[in-house]
């Protein structure tokens, strides 16, 4: 274990060295004095700049007003109060300096736990977790691939996205027709899941279209696009990446008189891209349930708190409510395994961290299992049609397993 004091002046002094640190230290709260308090630091490596910056700028609050509220809670390990400390690192959604962000935070600053939220950082990052260097990452992604890696040092958080491909089907189809049209980002995340729903909607009679991918993160125009795939008379269209680009499509899409249903892939969020295009252009789509339509113990107190933080014109996203709840996880974890310095041991009290977490961390979706390959799972998981009044329908969701 390191003193505050210690710990704080080694961070002044790589500040200095490196000069690219992003670094947000949560204020203690029942934590002792500096003298006698231990800290631990949670690691971050996201996009804070470029295209992805909003994305992971949402993944980071969630972050900091875990750190916050836990530090004001306080926090107990092996019978030693110990304050929590958010050291961020922008890896702009570049895996390499990904996995070296998350190696740096692991070795200068022993870091147990670094946060990720993009699969394709996640994978380079289990290259080097589990070996010279130990450390848990938590994976807020939902790409199947990060447990079926089998890396014994791995939280995933969000629900599989293949289990939304059926349920997306069957709501598109139902409120729209059987013809579709591919117009999502063209990501390895976004072809995995244009691949997913192409099989779900040919499995269900559909016809699908040509795949019109664009890049959402360099495409500012998207009148071509959209025109190409309506050319294809489509009853039904894929779309999604980022929010604000994929809210922009849609809008694109009904100025150019498209009627029908849409299927917005979980990385767009429907609340967040109404800040961004009038909610009538969003209406018949199919996407993941907004944090303010759940109604978990937590979720009240978390949005006032959110609009404290972020202002009242912007919304809470489930990158943010998610990893609010991930890190109180892996805190209950901590004090579980009584330890701040042993990711062993961390993972393996996660299980019984879940039944122990205050209900005001419960915001969205509480997790209630974690499985043997380090997925958390709630059984009861529903995802939300947007119909023509401008409400939400919450629709149950059947998961797959994360073997398929």
């Amino acid at each position: 274990m390191i003193s505050v004091s210690r710990n704080r002046s080694r961070r002044l002094l790589a500040a200095a060295v490196v000069g690219t640190f992003a670094l947000s230290l949560a204020a203690c709260g029942g934590g002792g004095d500096s003298g006698s308090g231990d800290s631990v630091v949670i690691g971050y490596t996201g996009p804070l700049s470029g295209g992805g910056a909003a994305y992971g700028e949402n993944v980071k609050m969630g972050l900091e007003m875990a750190v916050d509220d836990l530090n004001a809670d306080g926090v107990e390990i092996d019978g030693n109060p110990v304050t929590i400390e958010l050291k961020s690192l922008d890896d702009k959604y570049a895996p390499s300096t990904a996995a070296s962000n998350a190696q740096r935070l692991a070795d200068q600053d022993e870091a147990p736990v670094v946060v990720s939220p993009n699969a394709g950082a996640i994978k380079a990052i289990q290259q080097i977790n589990s070996g010279r260097s130990n450390f848990l990452v938590s994976a807020y992604t939902s790409d199947p691939a990060i447990v079926q890696a089998d890396n014994p040092l791995t939280m995933m958080i969000p629900p599989n996205f293949e289990s939304y491909a059926k349920p997306f089907t069957e709501q598109a189809m139902e409120h729209g027709g059987k013809k579709l049209a591919l117009l999502g980002t063209q990501s390895e995340y976004g072809q995995q899941w244009t691949k997913a729903i192409t099989d779900e909607w040919k499995a269900s009679d559909g016809e699908v279209g040509a795949d019109n991918s664009v890049d959402y993160a360099t495409v500012s125009d998207f009148a071509g696009p959209v025109s190409k795939a309506l050319a294809e008379k489509p009853d039904a269209m894929f779309v999604g990446g980022p929010s604000q680009p994929t809210a922009l499509i849609m809008e694109e899409a009904r100025k150019q008189g498209f009627e029908g249903s849409f299927i917005v892939m979980d990385q767009a969020k429907l609340n967040e891209m109404a800040t961004v295009t009038d909610i009538e252009n969003l209406t018949k789509s199919v996407g993941v349930l907004p944090v303010d339509e759940y109604e978990d113990p937590g979720t009240e107190d978390f949005l006032t708190k959110f609009a404290d933080k972020a202002g009242e014109d912007k919304v809470a996203t489930s990158e943010t409510a998610l990893n609010y709840q991930g890190v109180a996880i892996i805190a209950k974890a901590m004090e579980l395994a009584g330890s701040t310095d042993d990711p062993e041991k961390i993972r393996g009290s996660i299980g019984d961290a879940l039944a122990e977490v205050d209900d005001k961390y419960k915001v969205t979706g509480f997790p209630t299992e974690i499985t043997d390959q380090g997925h958390l799972l709630n059984q009861e998981l529903e995802v939300a049609y947007l119909d023509e009044d401008e409400k939400y329908n919450k629709v149950p969701v059947e998961q797959v397993p994360d073997t398929q």
